[in-house]
């Protein structure tokens, strides 16, 4: 998961004096470092805006996850048992 700051190079990255407080304030609260918050908080944004960037894709290409949905939907269908047996 995250290695320790021990492991990695470090920088320095210039915020406002109010956003440190608030880094610090929230990392203590989370246990972690603010390096491992600040790492989990660009993490989620990049999968926000992956996702944002899927949903303006099949918004774009109506149907073709309707086309995805009926092959997936025939390959569960496709007479295996539910559960493999031993």
């Amino acid at each position: 998961m995250l290695d320790t700051m021990a492991q990695r190079t470090t920088t320095t990255v210039r915020v406002y004096p109010e956003t440190r407080a608030e880094i610090a304030r929230l990392a203590e609260a989370e246990g972690v470092t603010a390096a491992e918050l600040l790492e989990t908080i660009i993490d989620r944004a990049s999968g926000k805006a992956m996702l944002a960037e899927a949903n303006t894709y099949w918004a774009a290409h109506p149907g073709e996850g309707g086309r995805d949905a009926e092959r997936f939907a025939r390959t569960l269908a496709d007479g295996l048992d539910e559960e493999p047996t031993a």
